[in-house]
This record gives structure tokens, sequence and C-alpha cells, in this order.
């Protein structure tokens, strides 16, 4: 078997990886998001095209080499139309975001949950016994994702409003930290957000990328910062438990992985979901997926190819 080359990408970035036929990772790249419901379908494919691209070029290999593209992207299914003259030799397998979600846990025929908190929020119940299969969250930013970084950003950004005009009853270091963020002058912060908010527009993944910030502020005391972690943290766990009770019953052993980059803030992230699911789930295994999801994704390739008579 030739090359790998795995293809991952949402709402934030996309990410290509090229594995040899040993499981070695020989080159990685990165680019821009590629969920076309919220990015033209032509800015996708720029993007897909540039991970790929770098990631070859990377490792210092022909595209003729790959025998696999393998992608799990939210939205499209890219194929020969995109990448033929990149990879002629390739063939092509699609995977599902929840399937990559389980393989960051190391799970490539699952059972159980996988949560997935990053720019959007969406839990997976798997049965490997009966096949049933549920999803639940993952309606954009417009319609719900209550429990990810977009919830956190924008909560943060709608509560940094109401401690500019002196309505909040706790003080925080909100305005201060998305000024200097943005670049806004903190005693213009009124005319400087809402020219950033509606003249750009700010985008999703722009908003997202505040909740670092905001776990940070929350680390170091700042109560409202602290409230917004707290809310996003219950959100997520309510999620992630509704998940479980489709599927499971409190007697039964399955896994649970939850990754996403929202899962780096650790305990005042997950805390509420480990809890939950210790009092009832109490025989489910919780995993948090620290395995890159690009490479999870090949390497849950390469466990289906090996178990695929010749």
């Amino acid at each position: 078997m030739g090359y790998i080359l795995a293809l991952e990408g949402g709402g934030t970035r996309s990410q290509a990886v090229l594995v040899d036929p040993s499981g070695q990772v020989c080159a990685s790249a990165a680019a821009k998001d590629v969920n076309t419901n919220f990015t033209a379908y032509q800015a996708a494919q720029a993007a897909v095209r540039q991970a790929v691209s770098q990631a070859l070029a990377g490792a210092g290999a022909d595209g003729a080499q790959v025998d696999w593209l393998v992608s799990a992207l939210v939205g499209p299914r890219f194929g020969a139309e995109t990448y033929a003259d990149l990879c002629p030799r390739a063939r092509y397998r699609y995977y599902a975001e929840s399937q990559v979600v389980f393989a960051r846990g190391g799970f490539y025929r699952p059972h159980g949950v996988a949560l997935v908190a990053a720019t959007g929020a969406t839990a997976w119940g798997v049965r490997a016994d009966d096949g049933r299969h549920e999803a639940f969250g993952g309606w954009g930013s417009l319609l719900g994702d209550e429990g990810s970084a977009h919830a956190l950003g924008l909560s943060a950004l709608r509560a940094s409003t109401r401690a500019f005009e002196g309505r909040l009853d706790a003080p925080t270091r909100l305005v201060e930290a998305i000024s200097a963020h943005f670049r806004l002058d903190p005693a213009d912060y009124r005319a400087g957000l809402v020219r950033a908010a509606y003249g750009g527009p700010i985008s999703r993944a722009e908003i997202a990328a505040l909740a670092p910030l905001v776990t940070r502020l929350a680390a170091e005391g700042d109560a409202i910062a602290r409230r917004l972690v707290q809310k996003t943290a219950a959100d997520l766990a309510w999620l992630g438990l509704h998940a479980a009770r489709a599927l499971f019953s409190p007697a039964e052993r399955f896994d649970y992985v939850v990754a996403g980059g929202l899962t780096a803030a650790g305990e005042p992230i997950l805390a509420p979901l480990r809890a939950g699911l210790a009092q009832e789930f109490p025989l489910a295994r919780f995993i948090v997926g620290n395995q890159d999801p690009a490479v999870a994704l090949a390497r849950l390739a390469m466990f289906d190819l090996s178990q695929e008579k010749p």
C-alpha cells in the first residue's frame, strides 16, 4: 500500500496529513475552514487543495504515490474533480465527523457516545450491537450550538457590551481583553465593536476564537467570565447526557469520547459532564480524545483497510 492522505475540517480550519504505509505521519498542513454552510463552495475547495498540496510538498512526496485520499469534512465531499491533478491514482473514502471523534479516543468500532465541543457542538450515540444511532445538536450558530466555543465567544461579546455600559453586577475585564484581541480602543469600545461586528463582519470562527480568552479570564478569577464558562459547560453537559440517555441505560457499559478545541480548557468545561455521567451512567468510560483529528482519521482508514479482504 502507498501513502494515505487524510483530510479533516469544519467551521474553523481544515487539515491534511500524509501517512506512510507504516502509519508514520510524514507531513501535515492546515488551511481555512470548509463548512459549506458558512463558507462558499469554491473557497472550501481552494482550502482543501491548498492543504493537500502543502502536505505533499512538506513530505517531498509525489501525489502519484497516494493510494487513498480519505476525508471527513463538515459539509462537502470533494473527489476527483478537486484532487485528480494532485493525486492522480488516489481512491476516495469518506467518513463522518462522529467517526473521527471516536477515532480520536482510539475507537474504530464504537459503542457509545461521541461529543465534539469545537466551533460548534454535536453529540452522537452509536450502538454496536443493534446498529442504532442518533445525533443531537449541531444546528449551527443561528439555531443552536449551545455548549460550543462559538456560543461561549458570542456570550462574551454580548456580556462585554453590558459591562461597557455598567449593566453588570460584578466587575469584569472582558472589555479590556476583547479590545486587545480585536485591537480596539477601549475608550471608544461601542463604535469599535459595532464596526468590527457588522462592518467585517466578525466571522463565526473569529467569535469561536474568543473562547480561550474567556476561559483564561475565568481561571484568573473574573466573575463574569466564570459565569459564562459555567453556562457553556452546563449546556454541553446537557447535550452530552441527552445523547447517552437516548441510547443507553444506566446499567450499561459504553465508551464516552469528548473532543474538540474547547476541551483544552479542562475541568471548567468538562466537570459537569463528567459528574453527570458518574451519577447517571456509572459504568460509562469517559475519555478525552486528544489525538490530532486528521491523524486519527488516517489511522481509522488504515484500520478499515486492514480489515478488508484483498
